[in-house]
């Protein structure tokens, strides 16, 4: 919601001081992705296994941050066909990169356009936990994966 929120504001900013849509979207997305105090778990994990992109898409259920469960996020229709329409392009706008999915929902997404052959599963890094402070187990399941995280990157980047 913090993300969101910011990114809204510099949105109305940007615009406020005549910039083109276009160009007060890109603030906007640099400005919201990953800001406020979820920042610093994202930041660490990634710096620690030699990666430093990401990727971003909050979603809200009634006001609230979305939970993966409430509805799942490749299960409702309406969700579904925004992975494929937003999240296929966003990929598709580099094909080479890797992509990172930040915890069990958007790992879900990134499998549901590898199953239907709209991404190649090889240039994703899967099992990064979600960087959020709500993730109570985070820094556990990090620390289990952060030696498969930086051989998969390797093997990725070679």
């Amino acid at each position: 919601m913090y993300q969101a929120s910011e990114a809204l504001a510099e949105a109305r900013r940007s615009l406020a001081n005549g910039l083109s849509p276009d160009d007060a979207l890109r603030r906007a997305d640099a400005v919201g992705s990953f800001s406020g105090p979820m920042r610093a778990n994202p930041v660490t994990m990634i710096d620690e296994i030699g990666l430093a992109a990401a990727i971003d898409y909050p979603v809200f259920v009634p006001g609230r941050t979305y939970g993966r469960a409430n509805p799942p996020l490749v299960g409702h229709p309406v969700l579904a066909s925004l992975v494929r329409a937003c999240l296929r392009a966003r990929v598709a706008m580099a094909p080479h990169e890797l992509v990172v999915p930040l915890g069990k929902a958007a790992e879900a997404a990134v499998d549901f356009l590898a199953r239907q052959d709209l991404l190649d599963r090889r240039r994703c890094l899967l099992g990064v936990p979600h960087p959020s402070g709500a993730n109570g187990h985070r820094a556990r399941l990090y620390a289990e994966r952060r030696a498969d995280l930086a051989r998969a990157l390797l093997t990725w980047s070679a």
